[in-house]
């Protein structure tokens, strides 16, 4: 009796049994007909590299149950003994990874060594790179595996002349223990796509999903493998790349802190850089008793806000208490030190049993953590006296405490921030470090922090600390704000809500002292009383002395803001007067357009009263004082004529024990709390009651959907919100402003959304590659950049580039318009090595064949994809004028109430490709002008070609 071959094998080889060439058999029966239809001469076996037998396989085809290859029987009809353990399609994902990432490195200019290794399951247990040129290797670990085993591994090819590389492919404890030890990890996978797997790298990071690149987004740098995630990562200082020269993070055994006193040798060296060192912390040599056991001299690392310990105490450790242990070094051997939360000060008679010091003090004192206050430098502290311009004088300033600091990386990061200052825009280290041209990766949290400081050191005492324009990823300071502010002789605020309120003020003051307007107001520096408290009273604001000549014998003229407020309150007086004398609609209309002047005028009088700038030019003219007053004359107008000569009585509301004031106009309310401030509200009233009534507003232009108008309110809130509302109010208006913020930024695109990035990549294409492109593909691309700079907004640098393209651009069409064109003959090649037409004609037969199985797949590739799929010789690098071409010759065969299969190409992150609308114009179909409307009519297409491909 015959036996069948039941087992359902997903992949094979093609060419020999030993060959090297995957291939994956596709389920479905209609792309089984392809896949044989493109392998008809090719012999598909059950390769020695995929753990089989070696024998020929065919395919089977079905239409009720999933299709796959199959091994022919044997001479007594029974199906061929294979002992082959892995059949599905992730079988044969090391020949896939071995092919693709040979082709990636070659692509990259290396010439890599590939391996399989068999480690005990098989021969796709493992697969490694070794590069000559630069003395790397790149294992792909894709079996699990041991500790021992992999120690061992780590041991004999991570040496100090070789760097190791590991990519797991399984998620277990050896992944787990690298990602402890160097904070990430990369995985690898590979997904089916046709006949085909694509590879694809991940980063794992703690307390995060693996977040997936395809493999032509990594980059490979002289410390290892690198993905567009773990780039990220590493500008922003979350972690560390195990390169040449980098730390591995330490390994932690938990200790019984009660049980551990120390006394600190000023003497004795601190290391100032050590593997141990950490953020918020700082390292100090010490002698160390356990209890039971005899003094060693070891590293104690304490955080930053307990103050340095002195040799006049001896110490217990508090809280949790931890030992770091480093990898054994071949130069500098096991290091390790004792992580505690905090200390506490022994008494005389037990600092006298410890054997270390006798204290000056016989009662045990906790040492407390001091909020906002850094480290001490490694020297007694002492206490400094203000001086005339607001820094700190002493003899014992931590000034000198910050390393020092390349002065050419300074100047870029401060010649950056004061470019940030300029736009009004605040920052984050990542975006700094990109414009600064700053390798974060190479700098440790304590050098970021004295990077900053030497950057405000170069400015005057009484000037804005550029500093405060970084922020974190939430928006908030720097944690290593305190410590900035005191090695600047600066007070430092006693708590987190006084440093927010510091250092928006200081923000504020940087965008007002790089401000190009000509009528500059700076304000003062937030005050603070010596408990690091604000001042009750604010400093107010003083203009900025600039050197201008004297004019003595012109009046001083007002500017059109101040005859705007003049104008309103007239018209403010004038309306209130007629308000009492008009009912109904009318007397509706004059009340909304008095309240919102006296919104207006209120906005300005605490603007004044708080010494900042009033900031109304930042939206439309609807929003002047000017444009109020000109509304309230023409509601005047409309309403006097209706108006009565008598006021209009009203029904008296019930008499109570207690009088009600008389209404206070809200725009004298400054001038009339001096003589009398039981009749008006405190300015920090009015600045709420002015937020609540641009909150308002914002609310009705959201409803609307009147973008412009809301980021105009949004900007003029924003700053009532940071500079003139109490802490309490700012915590309890802080999910507003969010909401506000968020929905401006979601209608608004801001410097760091994928638009500027994909404008700028767009200008940085056309300043590469301008020379060898052709007068169209140049003029697409200026198209849509123009379109995208219309929604975000590019620096002077940026918008320079975009005119020298245009310029180039209409040099290309002058040359055209005065060089003779003819055809091309159908055989002879173009000038400079360009395609025939039997060459276009040939590519667009095989890019069309690719293009219909995307549609199919409901899926869309790129120019790059269709060059992987097809290989070298058939689709080489081409001329954008060649690529224009085929793409044309690709749909002479589609229908014209069809759309453009070439719609399927995309750039970048999805988005349209240039060349689809001089594919469209050359076959003659109807293309927008409007760059919006050509993406929703290439939208369309997309959908329409997976609805008329899905069943084909």
């Amino acid at each position: 009796m015959s036996v069948v071959d039941t087992r359902l094998v997903q992949t094979a080889v093609i060419g020999t049994r030993d060959s090297d060439q995957p291939v994956i058999l596709p389920e479905q029966p209609y792309n089984l007909d392809q896949f044989r239809s493109h392998f008809q001469d090719k012999r598909f076996w059950c390769g020695t590299l995929l753990g089989g037998c070696g024998e020929e396989l065919m395919t089977k085809r079905y239409e009720t149950k999933v299709c796959h290859f199959a091994h022919f029987p044997d001479r007594t009809s029974n199906a061929a003994a294979c002992h082959r353990i892995a059949n599905g399609a992730d079988s044969a994902d090391h020949l896939f990874i071995k092919r693709d990432v040979t082709l990636w490195l070659k692509s990259c200019g290396f010439r890599p060594q590939a391996e399989l290794r068999n480690l005990g399951h098989g021969p796709g247990d493992a697969v490694d790179f070794w590069l000559p040129k630069t003395r790397q290797r790149l294992r792909f670990q894709l079996g699990h595996q041991d500790y021992r085993t992999w120690y061992r591994a780590e041991q004999e090819f991570g040496t100090a002349s070789e760097q190791m590389n590991w990519i797991f492919g399984v998620d277990g404890p050896i992944s787990a223990n690298m990602m402890q030890r160097q904070g990430y990890a990369l995985r690898v996978k590979c997904e089916t796509d046709g006949s085909d797997r694509r590879v694809f790298i991940g980063t794992e990071h703690p307390g995060r999903p693996v977040a997936w690149s395809a493999l032509d987004e990594c980059r490979l740098t002289p410390d290892g493998l690198v993905t567009p995630v773990l780039e990220e990562l590493l500008s922003d200082g979350s972690v560390t790349q195990y390169g040449k020269g980098a730390w591995l993070r330490p390994a932690t055994f938990p200790l019984r802190a009660d049980q551990i006193v120390f006394a600190i040798d000023a003497k004795a060296p601190t290391p100032t850089r050590s593997p141990l060192a950490a953020d918020g912390r700082y390292i100090i040599t010490a002698d160390v008793k356990p209890a039971g056991s005899r003094i060693i001299r070891a590293h104690v690392s304490l955080p930053d806000d307990i103050p340095m310990p002195t040799e006049q105490y001896v110490y217990r450790l508090v809280g949790v208490a931890r030992l770091l242990l480093t990898d054994p070094d071949p130069r500098e051997g096991v290091q390790w030190a004792v992580r505690a939360d905090g200390v506490t000060q022994l008494s005389g008679i037990e600092a006298e049993r410890t054997g270390l010091w006798r204290p000056a003090v016989a009662l045990p004192e906790p040492v407390r953590k001091l909020p906002g206050v850094p480290a001490p430098a490694q020297r007694p502290i002492v206490m400094p006296t203000a001086t005339g311009s607001g820094r700190l004088s002493s003899a014992g300033s931590p000034s000198a405490a910050p390393a020092r600091v390349d002065a050419a990386t300074a100047a870029r990061v401060r010649a950056a921030l004061q470019d940030f200052a300029r736009r009004r825009t605040p920052t984050t280290w990542s975006t700094l470090a990109t414009v600064a041209r700053v390798n974060l990766a190479r700098l440790s949290p304590p050098e970021r922090r004295d990077l900053l400081v030497a950057v405000d050191r170069l400015d005057a005492p009484d000037k804005p600390l550029l500093s405060a324009l970084v922020r974190d990823a939430s928006g908030h300071p720097l944690p290593d704000m305190p410590y900035i502010i005191r090695n600047l002789g600066l007070p430092v605020p006693a708590d987190n809500a006084t440093l927010r309120l510091w250092c928006n003020r200081e923000t504020e003051r940087a965008y007002q002292d790089q401000s190009t307007s000509h009528t500059r107001m700076l304000p003062a520096r937030l005050a603070l009383r010596a408990d690091g408290k604000p001042s009750e009273r604010p400093v107010p604001a003083q203009p900025e002395k600039r050197a201008a000549p004297k004019r003595i014998d012109k009046p001083i003229q007002r500017g059109p803001l101040e005859q705007g407020v003049d104008r309103l309150r007239q018209a403010l007086q004038a309306a209130e007067e007629l308000l009492p004398r008009t009912r109904g609609q009318h007397h509706k209309r004059l009340s909304d357009t008095i309240k919102g002047a006296r919104s207006r005028l209120s906005a300005f009088d605490a603007a004044q009263a708080k010494g900042t700038p009033y900031l109304d030019w930042l939206g439309s003219r609807a929003d002047t004082p000017n444009h109020h007053a000109q509304l309230l004359v023409k509601a005047i107008k409309a309403v006097e004529p209706h108006a009565s000569h008598h006021p209009v009585p009203t029904a008296e509301p019930p008499k109570t024990s207690t009088s009600t004031p008389p209404p206070v106009n809200v725009g004298t309310a400054r001038c009339e709390s001096r003589a009398d401030t039981s009749g008006s509200e405190s300015a920090e009233d009015l600045a709420a009651e002015q937020f609540d009534v641009l909150v308002n507003q914002f609310k009705e232009a959201q409803r609307a959907l009147d973008a412009d108008r809301a980021e105009s309110i949004y900007r003029m809130a924003n700053p009532i919100y940071r500079l003139q509302l109490s802490p309490a109010l700012q915590h309890q208006k802080h999910g507003i402003v969010g909401e506000m913020r968020t929905w401006v930024g979601e209608q608004q695109p801001n410097r760091s959304s994928a638009l500027l990035k994909r404008c700028q990549r767009l200008i940085h294409r056309m300043g590469e590659e301008k020379d060898a492109m052709s007068a169209d593909v140049l003029s697409a691309l200026i198209a849509e950049a123009e379109a995208l700079s219309k929604r975000v907004t590019l620096s002077d640098t940026e918008q320079k580039a975009l005119t020298r393209a245009r310029q180039h651009l209409q040099a290309l069409r002058d040359a055209e318009k005065t060089t003779p064109s003819g055809d091309l003959p159908h055989s002879e090649p173009g000038a400079e090595g360009r395609l025939s037409r039997e060459q276009v004609f040939q590519m667009a037969s095989a890019v069309r064949a690719v293009l219909e199985q995307t549609a199919r797949g409901q899926a869309l590739t790129t120019w790059g994809e269709l060059r992987r799929r097809l290989g070298e010789g058939v689709l080489p690098h081409l001329h954008p004028d060649d690529q224009g071409e085929v793409l044309v010759a690709v749909e002479r065969d589609t229908p014209a109430d069809e759309p453009l299969l070439s719609s399927l190409i995309v750039v970048g992150g999805g988005e349209i490709h240039p060349l689809y609308r001089h594919v469209a114009f050359s076959l003659g179909r109807d293309v927008p002008l409007s760059d919006v409307a050509l993406r929703s009519e290439w939208t369309v297409d997309v959908l329409r070609l997976r609805a008329l491909w899905k069943h084909r």
